[in-house]
């Protein structure tokens, strides 16, 4: 009896070992997951619009905004900071190629969220002193909240510290027919003109192919635009921009009267005398017409009526034996009401009434 009885607390024991190591086996599965794939590709990838630029004493602004995917092409859900490091070389020493030896110069935390967003876009910004005569390259990449980043996250920029080529002076606009004109002072050898657009509250955008002047085509009726300028200081490689301009605000209107009415008829009528004329296309953009009066050749010509929105008017207004000149106008459908050059000129002379012819009485003739 004692025999079986320890073999059966031998079995007992066992069974509670196993049970035991089967509880650990499962218990890391359950509750705890880990993540779906593996943390390198939910890193932070590439932070958006780079740009290094200088200021007016030379200094560098460096700005950004924060990576809206992480590396694999994911939205981003992990941000913690941004790391600036940058390397330099004097400009005899500099190749777009040569080996770089970057160092850590700056660490930005990322703003908190805003509402309904993981990840705030910034922008975010660096500045730094720096030499001049030098040439500097920076980058910049995003690391998640352990603090790890991916090797192909950082994203570069070169500064030229070539100094500063001051501020665009004499930058104006002028507004000609469904087109704005930039013009400025004229710059040295050695600097270029940038001039941004920019509509209500969209960001500015640079427009291209700036010479002595800028011809703005790309604008519409009705629409305010603002614009700025500024020099950019150009040396071998280097480019280093100067302040932006004061901004300008222009709104286009439409300044361009419509083609002339090349046809007009005068001719008397019952009750008047009846114009016809020439009908514009509808290219022409054409609200109505004036119609213009003036009697004898030495008269001036005087608007009758309002707007006439046909091809035909009816002056009743007319005496007999009267010489009546007229000319018509074409109105476009702008705000500023542009009239065309009047038409050629015609003419009607009112005939005067025949006196009547008095009868004789044939009676006082004794006949």
């Amino acid at each position: 009896m004692r025999l079986h009885s320890d073999r059966a607390t031998r079995v007992r024991r066992l069974g509670i070992v196993a049970l035991i190591a089967a509880a650990l086996f499962i218990l890391p599965a359950c509750g705890v997951k880990t993540h779906p794939y593996p943390e390198s590709v939910t890193l932070p990838g590439k932070v958006l619009d780079l740009k290094g630029e200088l200021d007016s004493e030379g200094n560098l602004i460096l700005t950004w905004k924060a990576p809206e995917e992480n590396i694999a092409g994911r939205p981003l859900r992990s941000l913690l900071y941004f790391e600036v490091r940058s390397a330099d070389y004097a400009r005899e020493d500099f190749c777009s190629g040569c080996p770089s030896f970057f160092h850590k110069v700056a660490e930005v935390h990322a703003q908190p969220s805003l509402p309904g967003l993981l990840i705030n876009p910034g922008p975010y910004r660096y500045q730094s002193t720096l030499r001049q005569g030098r040439v500097y390259r920076f980058q910049v990449a995003g690391f998640s909240e352990r603090g790890a980043v991916h090797a192909e996250a950082w994203s570069e920029v070169t500064v030229y510290a070539i100094g500063s080529p001051g501020e665009l002076s004499g930058f104006r606009a002028s507004l000609d027919d469904r087109a704005v004109r930039l013009t400025f002072d004229r710059v040295g050898s050695d600097e270029e003109v940038e001039i941004e657009r920019r509509e209500g509250k969209d960001p500015f955008r640079q427009l291209p192919e700036v010479g002595a002047s800028v011809t703005d085509l790309d604008v519409q009726y009705g629409h305010t635009y603002f614009y700025r300028g500024r020099k950019v200081l150009v040396r071998g490689e280097g480019r280093a921009p100067g302040p932006w301009s004061r901004e300008i605000s222009v709104s286009v209107e439409d300044t361009l009267p419509p083609r002339p009415v090349g046809y007009l008829d005068a001719s008397l009528a019952e009750g008047g005398i009846v114009l016809k004329w020439e009908s514009l296309g509808v290219e022409d953009d054409i609200k109505g017409y004036h119609v213009y009066r003036r009697i004898g050749e030495d008269g001036s010509f005087v608007r009758l009526g309002g707007l006439v929105e046909g091809t035909g008017y009816l002056d009743r207004d007319v005496r007999p034996g009267v010489d009546y000149r007229y000319q018509v106008t074409a109105v476009d459908n702008s705000p500023r009401a542009n009239e065309s050059l009047p038409s050629p000129e015609a003419r009607v002379f009112s005939e005067p009434e025949e006196e009547p012819v008095e009868k004789p009485d044939l009676r006082d003739l004794g006949i």
